[in-house]
């Protein structure tokens, strides 16, 4: 089943590689990125609310959790005309064929678009759509186990018009690489807040998820299991998310980057990478 396919990849999130980020060391201030083409996608409990008409190349993305349950944005290239509902009822069937009947270019959860967050939480990234009809998804279960989409959180729109002029930024950015081996950071960290350059430098597939611990003493044994449970059940144990999710970057393919703005709060914090696409 396409969703519990997703799913499984997403708790691969917590047992990847991890590295601690020394988010006060440097103060490098973030580059202006224009914000001529920009999308806004507002996620709730359980709709997002779309606002921007993109156009196609660079897409400024903000996603804003203004719920309270973890949310994500996993976009799909589609056939014209596909609609919500249709979208909705492919992803809950057990037929892999009715999802790809509806797929087209870029096909599925394009790479250097928003990553996780929890709630509260808004995040910004850049990333490259052709033009075309697009759907958001969203994975994370509800607190009885069930998947978002399952309850709504669908949302089709589209890339349409001239070609954008927006560039990614290039003043004060920092650059991270990721590869099989693991997570690089700038030998003087990363800013406190700015913008950062991911490049995958590996031979498959790879995302970059940011997070702040939300307990000073646990372990990332811990926070693994924790975060394992609560994929797969909707709830994490003892109620309480041991960490704060602050988005990142989603699936690049080799060789490709993706751009995420990031502004990072005293405490720990985790670099998490995984290849799972």
């Amino acid at each position: 089943m396409i969703i519990t396919r997703v799913r499984t990849a997403l708790v691969a999130v917590g047992t990847a590689a991890l590295l601690a980020i020394p988010a006060t060391i440097a103060t490098t201030s973030a580059a202006t990125a224009a914000t001529s083409n920009k999308l806004t996608v507002t996620a709730g409990e359980y709709t997002y609310k779309l606002s921007g008409s993109p156009k196609p190349g660079n897409v400024e993305i903000v996603f804003d959790n203004a719920g309270v349950e973890i949310h994500m944005v996993v976009v799909i290239q589609l056939k014209p005309s596909v609609t919500d509902k249709q979208l909705k009822q492919a992803m809950l069937s057990d037929d892999d064929a009715a999802v790809e009947k509806l797929v087209t270019g870029q096909g599925f959860n394009i790479g250097g678009t928003p990553g996780l967050l929890s709630g509260g939480v808004s995040t910004t990234n850049i990333a490259s759509l052709k033009a075309g009809h697009y759907g958001l998804l969203c994975f994370v279960p509800d607190p009885e186990g069930v998947p978002h989409v399952a309850h709504g959180m669908v949302k089709v729109f589209d890339v349409k018009g001239s070609k954008s002029t927006l560039k990614p930024p290039t003043d004060g950015v920092s650059e991270v690489e990721l590869s099989e081996a693991g997570i690089t950071l700038p030998s003087a960290g990363l800013p406190k807040n700015g913008w950062i350059k991911v490049t995958n430098t590996g031979s498959g597939p790879r995302d970059l998820t940011l997070a702040k611990y939300e307990d000073a003493s646990a372990t990332f044994e811990q926070v693994d299991a924790a975060v394992d449970a609560f994929f797969e059940t909707g709830a994490f144990p003892g109620g309480t998310a041991p960490v704060l999710l602050n988005g990142g970057v989603s699936t690049l393919a080799p060789g490709a980057s993706g751009y995420v703005e990031v502004t990072f709060e005293s405490g720990r914090w985790t670099a998490v990478s995984s290849d799972d696409d």
